[in-house]
């Protein structure tokens, strides 16, 4: 059999050799990136030249090397070329990918009430869509529980006499706003916790820097939350407000709190005075977090308009 292969040595198969690489490369870059992580370009490039030359040795050993020194070193400059292109299509493939998970943030709305509204299949887009929709998701349930649990306090009645004369009890357990308080403080650490894997999700990302410093911004600040702040700051003045009509000094006077006391009139004035100002305080915090998302979607916008290939 040695016989037969020396005879056919000087002809070999270099064409069907490098055609198989080839073809092997163009697989590989294909179905790759469907199966692992994102990879630097500059890593693709060594890494898909390497394979190039890895199979270029084994179409050596199995038939090449029985060509001439032109097939040789022609077949060696081919695969090594196809795998640099390969791992350039693999580039393009892991991009277009991570570009789908990132249009999510291009395509978002928000709300009448600032709520971000994601496209619709925006969780199969890729892993940071899917994780910020689940942020949504929780943020507003959260949300939802801390409305249910200062009503349950019955912070409400404490605005109006004729709400308060309806509901009297509520002056009767001032310091059960301390669990209030509790629930607000256990919401901001799992708030900051979600922002925090946003934060690593997008670090992660195979994206321009731009779009990655775009989705940041819509994600939020990972390290500070003011409205927890916010939250404790009305908590703390509903507390007083609590406690000083605990005093039953206040009568209805159509529609609104009368005092027969002069002390506990100023009082009144000046924590509901204290109540408004946090308030605004709250809208003015809803406002920036809208244009803060907003100014994050243009520039995650801006950056998917340009070539994946195209310079930071």
């Amino acid at each position: 059999m040695s016989d037969e292969w020396d005879r056919e040595g000087p002809y070999g198969h270099p064409v069907v050799a490098t055609l198989v690489g080839g073809a092997i490369l163009v697989l590989a870059a294909v179905l790759g990136p469907h199966f692992c992580e994102p990879v630097p370009l500059p890593a693709l490039l060594v890494g898909g030249a390497a394979a190039g030359l890895v199979l270029w040795l084994i179409g050596f050993l199995a038939t090449t090397r029985h060509a001439g020194l032109g097939w040789k070193l022609g077949s060696l400059a081919l695969l090594i070329g196809a795998g640099a292109g390969a791992a350039l299509v693999a580039h393009g493939q892991f991009q277009t990918r991570s570009r789908a998970d990132a249009s999510s943030f291009a395509d978002m709305e928000l709300g009448t009430d600032g709520t971000p509204s994601l496209p619709a299949g925006a969780a199969s887009r890729g892993p940071v869509s899917s994780l910020y929709l689940s942020s949504i998701k929780e943020d507003q349930a959260a949300a939802r529980a801390y409305g249910e649990a200062l009503g349950k306090f019955g912070a409400g009645a404490l605005t109006s006499p004729y709400m308060l004369q309806q509901n009297p009890q509520v002056i009767g357990h001032c310091g059960d706003i301390a669990q209030v308080r509790a629930l607000a403080a256990e919401q901001s650490v799992a708030r900051l916790a979600r922002r925090k894997a946003l934060a690593e999700a997008i670090g992660g990302a195979s994206l321009p820097k731009a779009a990655k410093l775009g989705i940041a911004k819509i994600a939020g600040d990972a390290q500070a939350d003011p409205l927890l702040a916010n939250q404790q700051a009305m908590l703390d003045a509903t507390a007083e407000l609590c406690t000083l009509l605990a005093r039953k000094s206040w009568t209805n006077a159509n529609g609104y709190f009368g005092f027969g006391s002069g002390s506990d009139a100023a009082a009144f004035k000046a924590v509901s005075a204290k109540r408004q100002a946090i308030a605004k305080e709250a809208e003015a915090l809803d406002r920036a977090a809208r244009e803060r998302i907003l100014a994050g979607r243009e520039q995650v916008r801006t950056a998917l308009s340009r070539s994946i290939y195209a310079g930071e």
